[in-house]
Formats: C-alpha cells, structure tokens, sequence
C-alpha cells in the first residue's frame, strides 16, 4: 500500500513537470508574439514577433520585402511592353509614355504593387508614416543606407 501511494507521488510529479514545461514554454511563446494558427490537423506558429524588433528592424524587413514585391512586378510591366519600361512607370505622367494597348494592365500592375506595399508595411508592424520617414533618411543618409545594409546581413535577407 505504502508503494502505491509513491508511485501515485512519482507520477503526479511528473505531470506536474511535464505540466510546467509546456506552460513554461507557452508562456515563452506568447511573450515572443507566436501565436498558433489550425489548418487542417497541424498546428503551426506564426512569428508575430516582429513587432517585439525595433522599428529600424522592421523597415529594413518590409523594404527588402517591398523591392521584392517591385522587381516581380515590375518583370511582368517588361513582359507588356517588351522591356521598354520607363523610369517610376508608375508615376501618372510617365503612364501615359506606354503603349495604350496594354497602358491598363500596366495601371492594373502599379495599383496592384500599392496596395502589396501597403500590406507589407502593416505586416511589419509599421504605420506608412514611419516607412516613408525612414525611407527619406535612407535617401539622405549615406550612414543609414549602410545599417540598412548591415541590417540586411544581420537578418540574412536578400
């Protein structure tokens, strides 16, 4: 009898510590800003954490992100127009030096990387404010175009 009620004290110390690890590591979890997402029978962790970085880290993310985003956009404008695109199509004056056949799809296209931009500035946890604030300094600063590069290394981007 004296057995029985050990092995209950052994076994209810380890549920106890399995019980404590996995709230410690849910805990942990949860102040990093991962949050789970269900699809289908899996569960998965999406990094929220991003808004736990600095916002000069969040920048260099969503710029990186952006340029991506831009290229492959701006492939397909090539493809449209047999790769005589002009510089900043997507100003409304520079628009109208493409051909009127496909100037739509190309309107389609520039619209279609605003709101991408958009998004990926939110994702990133900034206001479009700051993007464009440190966009400006990156412009005007040589010494934050290169931690804006550093940071590129640090995070492994590109």
């Amino acid at each position: 009898m004296m057995k029985r009620a050990f092995s209950l004290s052994a076994r209810m110390q380890q549920l106890l510590a399995h019980s404590l690890l996995v709230g410690s590591l849910s805990s942990i979890a949860l102040l990093c800003g991962w949050t789970p997402t269900f699809s289908g029978h899996s569960a998965s962790f999406d990094s929220a954490a991003f808004a736990q970085e600095p916002p000069f880290t969040r920048y260099v993310r969503a710029a990186v992100e952006i340029e991506k985003t831009r290229q492959r956009l701006l492939d397909q404008v090539k493809q449209l127009t047999g790769g005589s695109v002009p510089s900043n199509v997507c100003h409304s004056d520079n628009i109208e030096k493409i051909n009127s056949g496909i100037r739509d799809q190309v309107k389609g296209i520039c619209d279609t990387f605003a709101a991408q931009a958009g998004q990926i500035v939110a994702r990133n946890g900034l206001k479009r404010e700051e993007f464009n604030q440190f966009q400006m300094k990156a412009q005007q600063d040589s010494g934050v175009r290169s931690q804006i590069k550093t940071e590129i290394q640090r995070l492994g981007l590109r």
